[in-house]
């Protein structure tokens, strides 16, 4: 990865800060990747077609997703199940197909029942823990290379920072040098050309699977960074005013700073 403003000014500092972060009982709870552009199994993929982290998802899917007596219940066959569920969703339109994604991340999927259990009703699986935050993995990876379909102008694209949760991509970072002119445009602009919303330019020219679970989308310069969704224009995005429910003068004085940028 070349470094630069963009890479050790804003990505970098993105990522440590990540990194760093405790919850109340001083565990670190996000894991860091970097990517590599030439070799997806750095980012736990077998293929840059890609977008799910299977290994985080199908470690955590057990994990999460126990039986009455508190043991593990899922076999591989019901895991598979619940994975084509997330990944076979059943529209071609990008806004359907995130709608329909963000109802299996709130309330889960049916996988088919067990013998001996409740009749061999079918069961819900889910695939986030809601109840126990720590339960979940967060991991943050750089450079997170996802081809795009065939027939396109460009071969990939490659997202300065993606955010999962059990391997499930929710949030996409795009970071641009504080040095450059209109930064936060130009990273908004290429967060739009990642999901083919930008409406003015011909044909398909991101990925939009990778935004079929995304919550929502950053654009930082360090200095200033603003949050918005795939579908939001510019005049859209907004900073994001607090770390609540943590002080802002607690998160400062783990970083070793008296006040936060935009993007802290």
């Amino acid at each position: 990865m070349a470094s630069g403003p963009e890479q050790e000014v804003v990505e970098q500092r993105f990522l440590d800060q990540l990194v760093r972060m405790q919850d109340a009982e001083g565990r670190h709870l996000w894991k860091y990747n970097t990517g590599n552009v030439e070799d997806p199994t750095a980012t736990g993929r077998t293929s840059f077609r890609e977008v799910l982290v299977l290994d985080d998802l199908r470690k955590a899917l057990r994990r999460i997703n126990l039986d009455d007596n508190g043991n593990e219940w899922l076999d591989e066959g019901r895991i598979d199940q619940a994975i084509n569920a997330l990944q076979r969703i059943g529209t071609s339109k990008l806004l359907e197909a995130n709608q329909e994604s963000t109802t299996l991340l709130l309330k889960g999927t049916v996988v088919d029942g067990v013998e001996g259990w409740d009749q061999r009703r079918g069961r819900t699986v889910h695939f986030v823990d809601w109840d126990r935050p720590e339960n979940n993995t967060f991991r943050a990876i750089n450079q997170f290379r996802v081809d795009e379909p065939g027939g396109q102008a460009k071969k990939y694209v490659t997202p300065d920072i993606v955010l999962f949760c059990n391997g499930i991509p929710l949030v996409v970072v795009e970071c641009k040098s504080p040095g450059i002119a209109s930064p936060i445009d130009q990273a908004i602009d290429q967060l739009q050309r990642y999901a083919n919303q930008r409406t003015w330019t011909e044909g398909n020219e991101g990925n939009e699977r990778l935004f079929h679970t995304n919550q929502f989308v950053i654009a930082t310069c360090f200095d200033e960074a603003r949050a918005g969704t795939f579908t939001s224009q510019a005049v859209h995005f907004l900073e994001w005013k607090d770390t609540s429910p943590m002080e802002m003068a607690r998160v400062a004085e783990a970083l070793g700073k008296e006040s936060l940028s935009s993007q802290e």
